[in-house]
């Protein structure tokens, strides 16, 4: 339910609180600004800066002469859950789960940022009138990435760095205000230039909503299973979100219309959201369902959003929402080269040899197309830059 229910100021009768509200031992708190471990910045979070400026992309390759590559970059806008369970341990992590939220989107941006815009939001947020229930804000506007210099060496450039340093400024707390929060967000979000992709990562039910209404079945409470008292169980025929039973219940409510309503606004403005489901969220599955289909992202089978039960679940799933989104196997020029037939594609500095089954192949004047094992191994995120560079004869398969 990802709040304290125990809490007197938040819950009058509730005397138990629910699995997810994240109580009990846990890491160490994390610092955004320092490496999360191992030799070489393994888990994504190192704060190295290239000195100088980025060597000429196409220097040392044959020819020398690089046709500018069109580069329309999508925008992926991160709304991450900071409520109260966020702080409890994700498997395979040496963290908790916002925290490994973290580390899993800067192992992503370092490998795909470059191609990408991007901003974030993190909900609840601090103070207001009803703490930890109020809606989230943007924290990190929507902005180009590094260059690929900074992750060809293993760096996370400043963008990366910054957008760290302001998520680490946060601690999980609180509720769940999804819908509030991606009500708010629609107008920043919809202003954006260009494709935009709104990335949810939560760990459970939304909720927050005073003005919800439920049944026994849609409350957290009793799905969670909390105590009305020490003696009595929120279970049926107790209601523990009946407004005449507990002050604040209805915020207990799964938030379930209003939030689909909100996904399903972004969707009119042309924004999917993708849905990432933490560990916790399982006992909500057929609300992330309702929320991914509603968001034009539903995979193909059950479960329908991102269901991750520990850290290398999440990284691929956020590896595999980036290069969806970021990566094309299409490559559009800026300008048709002179000559056809001296024009080469460089995977950052390995040559790509002309293929049209597993290599490169001109589809127009202007318009470049891999094919096969070429696009495949693009869409593996291993590839930082495509560099189309005139000069030197086509080399082919």
């Amino acid at each position: 339910m990802r709040r304290q229910l125990a809490a007197a100021a938040l819950l009058t009768g509730l005397t138990a609180s629910v699995h997810a509200c994240g109580s009990g031992d846990h890491p160490s708190p994390f610092d955004g600004t320092k490496d999360a471990g191992g030799a070489g910045g393994s888990a994504g979070l190192d704060t190295g800066l290239v000195d100088g400026p980025p060597s000429p992309d196409a220097d040392g390759l044959c020819g020398n002469t690089v046709i500018p590559v069109v580069v329309e970059r999508p925008n992926v806008y991160f709304v991450v859950d900071r409520s109260g369970s966020m702080q409890d341990p994700l498997p395979k992590s040496s963290y908790n789960k916002y925290v490994s939220a973290r580390i899993a989107m800067s192992k992503l941006l370092r490998s795909v940022g470059h191609r990408l815009r991007y901003g974030a939001a993190v909900f609840p947020m601090p103070g207001g009138t009803v703490e930890g229930c109020n809606a989230g804000k943007e924290i990190f506007v929507t902005q180009e990435g590094d260059p690929p210099s900074y992750a060809q060496q293993g760096l996370n450039g400043p963008v990366l760095k910054k957008l760290l340093t302001v998520l680490a400024a946060y601690a999980p707390e609180g509720g769940t205000p999804t819908s509030s929060t991606l009500a708010s967000l629609i107008p920043t979000v919809s202003a954006l230039p260009g494709q935009t992709f709104v990335v949810l990562a939560t760990d459970g039910a939304p909720n927050c909503n005073s003005s919800a209404s439920c049944p026994a079945s849609e409350c957290t409470a009793n799905i969670e299973g909390a105590m009305l008292d020490p003696t009595t169980p929120c279970a049926a025929p107790i209601n523990c979100c009946d407004p005449k039973l507990v002050s604040n219940g209805p915020q207990f409510c799964v938030d379930r219309p209003a939030t689909v309503e909100a996904v399903t606004k972004l969707f009119s403005a042309g924004i999917k959201t993708y849905v990432i489901g933490m560990p916790g969220a399982e006992v909500y599955a057929n609300v992330l369902n309702e929320v991914a289909t509603a968001g034009g992202t539903a995979k193909a089978t059950a479960p329908l959003y991102y269901s991750v039960q520990d850290e290398p679940e999440l990284t691929a799933s956020l590896q595999e929402i980036g290069i969806k989104v970021a990566v094309s196997c299409t490559v559009d020029l800026g300008s048709a080269p002179p000559d056809k037939n001296l024009v080469n594609v460089y995977f950052d500095t390995k040559l790509v040899q002309y293929d049209s089954t597993d290599g490169w192949s001109w589809t127009s004047d202007k318009t470049v197309e891999l094919s096969g094992e070429a696009c495949a191994k693009l869409k593996s995120g291993d590839v930082y830059q495509v560099q189309v560079v005139a000069g030197c004869p086509t080399s082919v398969k």
